[in-house]
């Protein structure tokens, strides 16, 4: 009652339990019904797929799973199976193959019926693959297969019937089908017969399988393949055959069915049974003796068929019908069925489908039977009337192959008849006339596109009769059809007003049309093949094309008179009317009609009138006054005077062109110029004179104005270009003068191309184009060179925005210059030739002086000089040389080379590569401006890129496709192989690069720096790529070059021969080096010590056999201080240095500044030895060498301090980088020992006694050299000194800087200074500031710890107070700087070396201090400091400065670029003073200052973000998640992980995947869990903390608090936070008495502490463990005491 029905175990797809017994009764149900031949028949065939135990057992096991799948109902099944059983049958043998053939038909027969596609697609294909398997073996199935096989070929569905055919195809060779198909035909026809005549959707399939809409598809599809596969049969199969047969084809044919087939609803049904009745009427004729009746009527009756499938069909079985079938017309109504559709057919214009009608309606007239014969008149004119009315039907006229139908039929009928009915004449005029001229008139007056079908088609007709005028009948319609067309066209054309609507143009234009065919032959449609033939073929067959154009000449002289009479026509209309209209016309009927015939007959015309008249009559009658008209004032009249100049006197022509020069109209006088223009008048002495003329020079260059100012039409522009050729004698047309203004007027258009945005490119065109014309052998410089020159200079210009001027024109002005420098080269004397090409190299200094040094600009100049190089080298090719040196001659660039080289020497002797010890270094005297600097390096890379590229290149760019540009050998050589003195140009390009390596060392924050680093980089590579290719004698002269230069200039230029020997052409260098000071004179022994210098890395003691004396000693051995087993010299040096040191104590300890040049070098040169031994050989130290070397460098850094007023001295600069050098080895050595635990006693004597002096004197030279340093306005000059003494600053020790001393000025000066230097305009400044204050944050974060522990604080406040004034100035100045770019939206790129720069610089730079400290300070002065900062106000000033600043690519966040631009905010960027500062380093400090502000300081950053919009908040968030969050969640688990052995009662559990931190506090055996999340975007949002177990009470809501405070308000770190409530912990269970029953702390069950207690004993226990008490003991007494409780 009131309980749930139960229910059966549901199984799988919902289907019911297995049931043996429903098996049975489903399997004997299931068996399909007995559906005739094409299902299952006979015992061959009585298969059912849905039975799979029947299959062969004996089959092989894959087989037989196979079968049964394709044995499934379910299609997807099937086809399943069908494609494994493909490829079984294509990999398995032969034999495997021939034992399916048994059992395949039995499956074939019935899936290449079923109703799926793919299911016959498959089975096909598995046919053929057995096909192809077992080739002729399937021989004795064949008959089993063939019937569906067959008729499978016209499958509906493409594939399948592909497939099919391919089969079959590859069955039977092409000779073997009709005995195949004779074999297998009673099979066929019998299966034919079946499916055709038997079968019906219902008995074609089971019904129980398939739907009654799938029933009736696979019966539509199977009649059609059965009616498709008998037409296949009749057309294979012989007469012979088909009788023999014929009893089977009878049953086919004679059945009622097979005949009900014309009456279809399928189109493809009644398509292929009209086939099968053309078939028949072709090849079994005898089949239809008897039924004619019913082939007439069936294909009559659908004489009005519509499908477009259908119809061809009907009306070939129509046409084969009337042919075949004896009196057809007796089984039918002609009357009453045959006309009636006949006319309506022809009225409807073929309904659509004319293509297809009326081809056949000529040979269907020519069958006509005798009773029409009768009534001849009256059914032709009805049958033209109706074919005319339906080519005006709109299905008709709009198509162009449905007009040329009805054309071709209506000319082709009324051709026949009339041929047929010659001899009656009154009927074929009558047909003429109505119909013919009627059609005419009828394309002449409406609005017809498809005219022209019916012209061609009339013609065709008229030249058959005039080709045929031997018949009287043919000749008498042709004059009559002349006749009156002519007089059609004089009716219609005078009697407009009669005619609504009409178009004197559009007539005239259609009577052009009618005319020109009746001129040309109308081709017939020809099929074309394609056949290859050889060269030798084709030039000995080819023939001349022959023309259209009829060569009969009766007929022609004939059509002749009748263009005369037309012509008439038009003058006289022209005349009368006052109208232009037929002008052109007219001029167009004499050009393709004989012109001279025209005049004369014109001039006869006026012979009659006046009989004195000459041909010159028709200008002044008839031309003159239309020209003078200007109604009638056209070009055509102007076509149609010149036309008549061929005929007329030189008196005549004369008088004609002075009547040109009084036209009034502007326009009048164009077309008569551009007629003068054209061939062949433009070689008519009196047309080039008068050409000439004033007025027409002065028209020319008004058109000039008008192509400026935009204000040209195309036909002036047309006659511009022309009116500027050259005659046959090589002169222009035009006078010089309008040529010279033409040329000064384009010039200045294109030198401004700029204020002509609009017509620059035309105008550029123009010039172009004129270049070519007036740069010629016979007029070289006539026109001057300005055109030449203005076009050079516009191509050397890469900025040319294509909108204004196209690259399709920037090619022509190319072209058009460098034919012009080659063609001027070849002609011009030499002086002439050179002073152009200084124009032209000086158009290039001066375009390079103005660009921007990019290298794409570069790469253009290089490319516009070697095409230069390369006109110039086509027209004097022995002569390149001196045209060469012109191009890379730059004067205002080699200017900068002097001061480049000093400057560059000056850093190599400060940094002690540079050894001159004997001469003094020049000073510097003289200033460049770094873009110049910047300008000389380009320029190098200019002069390697000319000099590297090849003749190729320019030529390949310039025209792709000449294949005559030269030989490929020829295109591909260097032009440095083709010019005098390469050596010179590549040795002076080695000595620059030496140069620029030095250069870009030492200078790295100057403007263009990246600039010079890149072009530094691919000139080296273009040298060495150019250099390696040349020949032994080039490489030989560059060595020999290289070798002098070195012997009289030194240092770079034997750098240079290094560079050479190591990169270009390596060799050993050893033996170079040997070689190279085996020719250098004893007297120049300073270029045999910089060999050696530069030369070190290769040479040992061995190498080296030179004397030297004592200083030349010192520096060989710092040279080779690398080397082995070099104690000896070592030893012999000191020696040297010793007895120096003695002979003069005070010099050699810089006691006096008074000392020379060569005493100073001496000091450099041993301070530098010993340097290097400190850093490289100080296993070689000893006592001595100590004493010696780190002695005397106190007093040496205690004299550079007294002498510091020297600082600006090359030779005190030199000393004091080398005591900074002797100083940092020294320390960094004693550090190193001292890290390593290495025992020795100079560590405590230097640290205890020498280092205090050594390191107060250098930071007191540091004090004053910032000073001095930051007053200059340039110290480029004192760079390389900046770079050496930074050294020291990783030296710095802070606590004896901030230890009072009355020898060292207090900290607050470093930091006054420091802070001073940060806002310098010269990085290196910058960072020396920036540097030094790093170096004392340790010290300064002790000042404040000091003050915070001793809760006494400094009377300046906090550290951060020393550094406020500076924060706020550049704050301000950023403040200003940023104010425009919006938040989050706008992003500010802050270009280098400007004064936006320099503040932003500074402001990082300060800010990345204060948050230094924050990071080095402990938990509670962070908290100070952050309190600091946001009283004063300044933090939130700069992480809103740091989105306005931060990367654009950072902003717009994606995570596909995330990955990329994460490394600024992971990694602090290495600020060094020898590191460019550009753009992209302050984008990577305002990345690291966010990042470390999130680390340092993320309550303040999480208090700003949350006052944020909505929009701004979430950027904010976005880049802390994607950038920041997960680096220092990583941090934080990994220092609670390195520092969880500190906690005695806690472990630490970290799951970094879910940023969780799980902190297990553990009491006795009871344990309490904190479980802190961090947020995905940590440390924004806040951590999420929560204690699963309570104890402790209410304690431990205030300890997670305490907690929560620390950590998200208090800039607390997460194990700030875990050791702050350990401790707490701790504190609550220190002293905690157990409970007397559990004796545990902590209750296992409730966690509570022991609160009751007892008041005799006061032992307390848990009140759980009390309670347990009582009730199992049944007492309430005390379990210590036994009193009451």
């Amino acid at each position: 009652m009131g309980g749930k029905h139960k229910v059966a175990n549901r199984t799988k797809n919902n289907a019911r339990p297995s049931n043996s017994g429903r098996s049975a009764e489903l399997l004997g149900t299931s068996m399909p019904q007995f559906v005739g031949f094409s299902g299952v028949k006979d015992s061959a065939f009585g298969f059912s797929l849905s039975n799979p135990d029947e299959i062969e057992t004996s089959l092989d096991p894959n087989i037989q799973v196979i079968l049964k799948k394709i044995a499934k109902k379910d299609s997807t099944t099937k086809i399943k199976g069908l494609q494994e059983f493909a490829e079984l049958v294509k990999e398995s043998e032969v034999d495997i193959v021939k034992s399916i053939l048994p059992v395949w038909p039995r499956f074939y027969n019935i899936l290449a019926t079923d109703t799926d596609n793919h299911v016959r697609e498959a089975t096909h294909n598995v046919h053929h693959q057995i096909v192809l398997k077992v080739k002729r073996n399937i021989a004795p199935y064949l008959k089993q297969l063939i019937a569906p096989w067959f008729t499978s070929q016209y499958d509906t569905y493409p594939p399948a019937a592909s497939i099919a055919s391919q089969a079959f195809m590859d069955a039977f060779p092409p000779n073997k089908i009709q005995e195949a198909i004779v074999f297998c035909q009673e099979e066929i026809l019998n299966y034919l017969s079946d499916n055709l005549l038997v079968q019906t959707a219902q008995t074609l399939s089971n019904l129980k399988n398939v739907s009654a809409e799938e029933a009736e598809a696979k019966y539509e599809r199977v009649l059609i393949s059965c009616l498709q596969g008998y037409c296949l049969y009749l057309e294979k199969v012989s007469i012979e055959q088909i009788k023999n047969a014929i009893d089977l084809n009878n049953s086919i044919v004679s059945n009622s069915k097979f005949w009900k087939f014309s009456k279809s609803k399928v189109a493809r049904v009644r398509a292929s049974f009209f086939k099968i009745i053309s078939v028949l009427c072709q090849k079994a004729p005898f089949l239809l003796e008897e039924k004619g009746s019913n082939v007439v009527n069936n294909v009559f009756n659908n004489l009005e068929e519509h499908d477009a499938v259908v119809l061809p069909q009907v009306w070939e079985a129509a046409l084969l019908t009337v042919s075949n079938i004896k009196d057809w017309w007796t089984y039918i109504n002609i009357e009453k069925l045959f006309l009636p559709k006949l006319w309506k057919i022809l009225k409807q214009g073929g309904q659509g489908n004319a293509s297809v009608i009326y081809p056949s309606l000529l040979p269907l007239i020519s069958y006509l039977p005798p009773t029409i014969e009768e009534t001849v008149p009256q059914f032709y004119s009805l049958f033209f009337e109706n074919l005319w009315l339906g080519s005006k039907q709109k299905s008709t006229v709009a198509s162009r192959s449905e007009s040329v139908a009805v054309a071709t039929a209506f000319v082709e009928c009324l051709q026949y008849i009339i041929l047929k009915k010659q001899s009656d004449l009154p009927f074929c005029k009558t047909l003429i006339k109505t119909h013919l001229l009627a059609s005419i008139e009828w394309c002449l007056l409406e609005d017809s596109t498809n005219y022209k079908s019916l012209f061609n088609q009339i013609a065709s007709l008229i030249q058959h009769w005039s080709r045929n005028l031997d018949s009287d009948g043919l000749k008498a319609c042709l004059e009559f059809f002349l006749e009156n067309v002519l007089d059609l066209f004089r009716d219609t054309l005078f009697n407009v007003k009669e005619i609504p609507c009409f178009d004197v143009e559009s007539f005239a234009v259609k009577q052009l049309d009618f005319m020109q065919s009746l001129k040309c032959i109308s081709k017939s449609k020809k099929q074309y093949k394609v056949k290859f033939c050889t060269d030798s073929e084709s030039s000995s067959k080819q023939k001349p094309e022959v023309g259209n154009v009829i060569n009969d000449k009766n007929y022609l002289d004939r059509l002749n008179i009748f263009a005369y009479n037309v012509s008439e026509l038009y003058v006289q209309y022209t005349t009368e009317k006052k109208s232009n209209i037929l002008i052109k016309h007219l001029y167009s009927l004499v050009i393709n009609f004989d012109t001279e015939c025209f005049f004369l007959a014109m001039s006869e015309r006026l012979k009659s009138k006046n009989p004195d008249s000459t041909l010159a009559d028709i200008y002044s009658n008839v031309l003159q006054p239309w020209l003078n008209t200007q109604e009638l004032c056209c070009k055509h009249v102007v076509s149609l005077i010149f036309l008549l100049f061929e005929f007329l006197q030189t008196e005549d022509k004369s008088a004609i062109l002075n009547t040109f020069l009084k036209v009034p109209s502007d326009e009048c006088l164009s077309w008569c110029i551009s007629e003068a223009l054209s061939h062949p008048h433009n070689k008519n002495p009196l047309v080039k004179e008068w050409l000439r003329s004033e007025r027409i020079s002065k028209f020319i260059i008004s058109i000039t104005d008008l192509i400026i100012v935009d204000g040209c039409p195309p036909e002036l522009g047309v006659l511009f270009k022309l009116s500027l050729v050259e005659d046959e004698n090589g002169e222009i047309l035009l006078h010089k003068e309008a040529v010279l203004s033409i040329v000064s007027k384009l010039t200045l258009a294109i030198e401004n191309y700029t204020d002509h945005t609009i017509t620059a490119d035309t105008c550029t065109s123009q010039a172009a184009y004129i270049s070519a014309i007036i740069y010629t052998e016979n007029l070289l410089l006539t026109y001057k060179d300005t055109l030449l020159l203005a076009l050079f200079r516009l191509s050397c210009n890469p900025e040319i925005d294509n909108e204004i001027v196209s690259q399709e024109t920037m090619y022509e002005v190319t072209t058009s210059w460098q034919d012009a420098l080659t063609l001027l080269t070849k002609n011009l004397s030499k002086e002439e030739s050179l002073s152009l090409c200084s124009k032209l190299a000086g158009i290039i200094e001066d375009e390079f002086s103005k660009s921007d040094l990019s290298e794409s600009k570069l790469n253009h100049f290089v490319k516009i000089i070697v095409m230069a190089l390369i006109a110039v080298y086509k027209s004097v090719p022995l002569g390149l040389s001196e045209f060469f040196e012109i191009f890379l001659r730059n004067e205002a660039v080699h200017s900068s080379q002097g001061f480049i080289e000093e400057l560059c020497t000056l850093t190599e002797f400060l940094n002690g590569n540079l050894p001159r010890p004997h001469k003094e270094i020049d000073p510097i005297t003289t200033n460049v401006e770094n873009i110049d600097v910047a300008r000389y390096f380009a320029w190098i890379y200019l002069k390697i890129g000319v000099l590297s590229s090849s003749f190729g290149d320019a030529i390949d760019d310039e025209d792709d496709d000449d294949d005559d540009s030269g030989d490929e050998m020829e295109r591909q050589v260097l032009i440095l192989t083709v010019i005098n003195q390469v050596e010179v140009y590549a040795s002076q390009i080695l000595h620059d690069l030496c140069v620029g390596e030095t250069y870009l060392t030492t200078f790295n924050n100057v403007v263009h720096y990246d600039a010079i680093l890149h072009y530094n980089v691919l000139t080296e590579m273009k040298v060495i790529e150019a250099l390696k290719v040349c020949d032994k004698i080039l490489k030989s002269n560059i060595t020999i070059y290289l070798n002098d230069m070195s012997m009289k200039n030194g240092w770079y230029w034997i750098k240079a021969v290094y560079l050479y020997y190591s990169k270009i052409q390596p060799q050993d260098l050893c033996s170079v080096y040997e070689d190279f000071v085996r020719n250098i004179p004893d007297s120049e022994v300073e270029i045999t010590l910089q060999a050696t210098r530069i030369f070190k890395d290769h040479l040992t003691y061995d190498n080296v056999q030179n004397k030297f004396d004592a200083v030349g000693d010192i520096i060989v051995l710092r040279s080779l201080i690398r080397c082995e087993e070099i104690d000896v010299q070592i030893a012999e040096v000191f020696t040297k240095m010793v007895n120096i040191r003695i002979a003069d104590i005070p010099k050699f300890l810089y006691n006096s500044s008074l000392i020379s040049w060569q005493d100073c070098q001496v000091i450099v040169e041993i301070i530098r030895l010993c340097s290097c031994m400190m850093k490289s050989k100080f296993q070689c130290f000893n006592q001595k060498h100590w004493d010696f070397g780190i002695i005397s460098l106190v007093s040496w850094a205690s004299n550079c301090l007294k002498a510091k007023v020297l600082f600006d001295t090359y030779q005190y600069q030199s000393l004091l980088c080398a005591v900074v050098n002797l100083y940092v080895n020294t320390d960094a050595q004693m550090r190193h020992l001292k890290e390593q635990k290495i025992p020795c006693s100079y560590i405590d004597e230097w640290e205890e006694i020498l280092v205090e002096s050594t390191h107060n004197d250098l930071l007191q030279i540091w004090l004053y050299l910032a000073d001095q340093l930051n007053r200059k306005q340039n110290i480029t000059t004192f760079l390389p000194l900046i770079q050496e003494f930074t050294k020291i600053f990783s030296h710095v020790y802070c606590e004896r800087v901030f230890k009072a001393s009355e020898s060292l000025p207090k900290w607050s000066k470093y930091l006054k200074q420091s802070c001073l230097l940060l806002t310098n305009s010269q990085p290196s400044l910058q960072l020396w500031g920036y540097k030094m204050l790093l170096a004392f944050v340790p010290g300064l974060v002790n000042i404040d710890a000091e003050a915070v522990s001793t809760n006494n604080p400094h009377k300046m406040g906090l550290i951060f107070e020393q550094f406020k004034e500076k924060l706020v100035e550049t704050q301000d100045i950023v403040n200003s700087l940023l104010m425009e770019f919006k938040l989050g939206d706008d992003s500010c790129r802050v270009e280098p070396l400007t004064d936006s720069f320099t503040y932003t610089f500074a402001y990082l730079l300060l800010w990345d201090i204060l948050l230094s400290l924050c990071e080095k300070s402990s938990t509670e002065l962070r908290f100070q400091y952050a309190d600091w900062l946001k009283n004063e106000d300044l933090l939130e000033n700069l992480l809103n400065n740091l989105f306005r600043l931060m990367p654009a690519e950072v902003l717009q966040f994606s995570e596909r670029k995330s990955k990329s631009l994460m490394e600024p905010f992971l990694r602090k960027p290495d600020i060094s003073v020898t590191d460019t500062c550009d753009s992209e380093k302050i984008e990577n400090l305002v990345c690291w200052i966010y990042s470390s502000t999130l680390a340092q300081l993320p309550a303040v950053v999480r208090h700003w973000w949350t006052s944020l919009d909505g929009k701004l908040s979430q950027i904010v968030e976005k880049v802390t998640q994607c950038y920041v969050s997960t680096h220092l969640v990583t941090q934080e688990l990994n220092e609670l992980l390195a520092c969880q052995s500190k906690f005695k009662n806690m472990v630490l559990n970290v799951l970094p995947g879910a940023r969780e931190i799980i902190a297990i506090y553990t009491v006795d055996e009871a344990q309490v869990e904190l479980i802190i999340t961090l947020p995905p975007n940590y440390p924004l949002g806040c951590v999420f903390v929560r204690c699963d177990k309570q104890i402790a009470g209410a304690s431990l809501k205030q300890w997670l608090l305490q907690f929560k405070k620390c950590v998200v308000h208090q800039n607390g770190r997460i194990w700030d936070g875990l050791s702050l409530w350990n401790n707490n912990l701790d504190k609550k269970f220190d002293g905690v008495e157990e409970c007397y029953i559990c004796f545990a702390v902590l209750h296992p069950g409730t966690y509570q502490l022991p609160k009751l207690s007892c008041q005799t004993c006061k032992k307390k226990f848990h009140s759980a463990c009390l309670y347990k008490w009582f009730r199992t003991s049944y007492k309430s007494s005390c379990p210590v005491c036994r009193n009451l409780f």
